[in-house]
């Protein structure tokens, strides 16, 4: 995939994220001289792999939600063959790199990071959004030493669960007992790095 070195108001620099369909790059909003992040997907990819409902469901989740542990987006701007999602840029990287170096948190981090995890989490379900992926590799940490959540992409809303009966949620029939599975086997992570 070639990449411009500008798009709009921000200047393109290193990639700081790959994936399948898309590449995560550091920017500078040149009005603001602020560092963003910027999610690059392509969109012949997302068009043969039928996915372009899963891009939309992931910004607009991301547009409903904003909280403090949450990665915020500030735009979105469309080409003919790239969507750009211009993001909060959080400096500290990925928890799972984290616990990768230091192999554990000690318990006073952990717990701070489970708290906003469960403050993050808590908040979605609020407001009927369901993020199915949460994982250390999903949970960013800011130069403050604060978690943010992020990629919605598997993010499903109560309210197109109510509209899509074609949806699969088989994920749903689990309830709150796999969530609390899901939330405990990260605290477990955090604290004993495996």
């Amino acid at each position: 995939m070639g990449y411009a070195t500008s798009i709009g108001k921000y200047h393109l620099g290193r990639t700081i994220g790959e994936g399948t369909f898309a590449k995560v790059k550091l920017a500078v909003n040149t009005e603001t001289n602020k560092n963003v992040a910027i999610k690059i997907i392509d969109k012949k990819m997302v068009l043969q792999n039928k996915l372009m409902h899963q891009v939309k469901r992931e910004i607009s989740t991301m547009k409903l939600l904003h909280h403090p542990n949450i990665v915020k987006i500030y735009e979105v701007i469309a080409t003919k063959t790239k969507i750009y999602l211009v993001m909060e840029y959080v400096s500290g990287g990925q928890l799972s790199d984290k616990l990768f170096y230091l192999k554990r948190l000690d318990e006073r981090e952990a717990r701070k990071y489970f708290q906003q995890l469960i403050d993050s989490v808590d908040y979605c379900h609020g407001r009927g959004v369901y993020h199915r992926d949460v994982k250390p590799e999903n949970l960013l940490v800011d130069s403050r030493g604060n978690l943010k959540v992020s990629d919605f992409g598997l993010s499903v809303a109560r309210k197109l669960i109510a509209m899509n009966n074609d949806l699969d949620l088989s994920w749903a029939q689990c309830g709150e007992k796999a969530r609390r599975l899901a939330i405990n086997c990260l605290r477990i992570s955090e604290l004993c790095g495996s």
